[in-house]
């Protein structure tokens, strides 16, 4: 996998869903604190996975599609790692 470069965390129409368990503060959090990336199950939205942990210490995962030519991630959901 090409490393991932996130410059951009971009928000739409799907911030209400995306911010259910996490909010958008936590979420870009995450992407600030140099998550580890995967890659995403094939056939789900999402193409990667961020995870990493907020300025708090608050383990996340956060689920998003990468647009490498650009280097910007649009957030699907979060959830908090165990």
């Amino acid at each position: 996998m090409p490393p991932v470069k996130v410059l951009l965390v971009l928000w739409g129409a799907n911030t209400t869903y995306a911010t259910k368990r996490a909010t958008v503060a936590e979420i870009e959090e995450v992407f600030g604190n140099r998550p580890t990336f995967r890659t995403n199950l094939r056939g789900r939205v999402a193409t990667h996975l961020a995870i990493g942990a907020t300025d708090a210490g608050r383990p996340l995962t956060v689920a998003f599609i990468y647009n490498a030519e650009n280097h910007t991630a649009y957030p699907i959901t979060a959830w908090e790692r165990s």
